[in-house]
């Protein structure tokens, strides 16, 4: 039992040791804003013959003025498009923007034409919005993209986030190439004051005594090493199980895990998602009886924190670190 404790602490203290040096590197790249945000760095410079921005993948785009039909292809750009500008700017939304349950814009998509939509990304469907600016995320297949340009539309790759870093660098450039730079500006910095604050109060919290967290995913296969979740949990000052178990971002959580790990605190989905019963799923794991053992069980951690933020890679992510920090530590 003591070699299991310390082998528990070492642990701990790896991860804080990584989330420090994470937060370190957050901040300095912050002390530049959008100033230092990858390829498209230089920043757009808006005249009378529009402007040119480069984008995550060194692709050179020149705009003839600020677009005002955007089509984003992923729920965080939208998110990230109307942190920064109004609805009439932009042309189609992600099916999913309208459902409070894991969008963070629902209020804002309720005023965009409703068959402006997207469930399915394919061409035919884009180039029906008439765009003057289609931004894209760096996971999207390659082909779709290609033939997007080739059909003559301004393509915009942004990165995909997959950690807190990755998700300004994703505002700095998708600010740059709808020409609205100071907005990215502010939104950076309003995260990293959000942040800063997170910092003060996780560093008050000795190694050992950082509580460790599980996520119980609509995925199976989310929330280990590397997933952006484990990103978010430096941040928060918990130690992510998942993570310390040996779990990449792909593998999948099993019960036997969870009973291994043994987490102070358990994130359980609120995002129906059409079909997902939220209210069985924790009272399930309340009464199996092979985790009435389970610290997050006796104490009562299950919680249930606001998807619409858990899940989202757009400047919402820090309400969702603030979440879990205070699920953790607030009595």
């Amino acid at each position: 039992m003591k070699v299991s404790a310390e082998r528990n602490l070492k642990a701990v203290k790896y991860y804080v040791r990584a989330a420090v040096m994470v937060l370190l590197v957050s901040l300095l790249l912050a002390a530049a804003g959008c100033a230092d945000s990858g390829p498209s760095s230089s920043g757009a410079v808006i005249g009378q013959d529009g402007y040119q921005v480069t984008d995550t993948q060194g692709h050179v785009l020149h705009l003839s003025h600020k677009p005002q039909r955007i089509v984003t292809l992923s729920l965080s750009s939208d998110e990230m498009v109307l942190g920064m500008t109004g609805p009439e700017r932009v042309a189609a939304l992600n099916h999913l923007a309208d459902d409070p349950g894991i969008s963070t814009i629902a209020d804002k998509a309720a005023s965009i034409t409703a068959s402006a939509r997207m469930r399915d990304y394919n061409a035919e469907m884009i180039v029906s919005f008439q765009p003057d600016l289609v931004i894209v995320p760096d996971w999207i297949q390659a082909d779709l993209i290609q033939t997007l340009r080739d059909l003559g539309l301004p393509v915009f790759v942004s990165k995909g986030p997959s950690t807190v870093v990755e998700v300004k660098q994703a505002i700095c450039e998708i600010a740059q190439s709808i020409g609205e730079e100071e907005a990215g500006a502010r939104m950076v910095a309003a995260m990293d004051t959000e942040l800063a604050d997170l910092a003060a109060k996780t560093a008050a919290i000795p190694p050992d005594q950082r509580r460790s967290v599980v996520l119980v995913s609509h995925m199976a296969s989310y929330g280990g090493k590397g997933s952006l979740f484990d990103d978010m949990c430096g941040y928060a000052g918990v130690v992510n199980g998942a993570a310390a178990a040996g779990l990449g971002k792909n593998d999948a959580l099993t019960k036997e895990c969870i009973v291994k790990i043994n987490p102070d605190l358990i994130l359980l989905p609120t995002w129906k998602n059409g079909k997902l019963d939220v209210d069985k799923v924790k009272s399930d794991m309340q009464d199996d009886p092979a985790f009435q053992n389970l610290t997050a069980i006796r104490t009562k951690r299950l919680v249930q924190l606001s998807d619409a933020y858990l899940y989202c890679a757009s400047q919402d992510i820090v309400q969702a670190i603030r979440d879990i920090y205070n699920a953790a530590y607030q009595e």
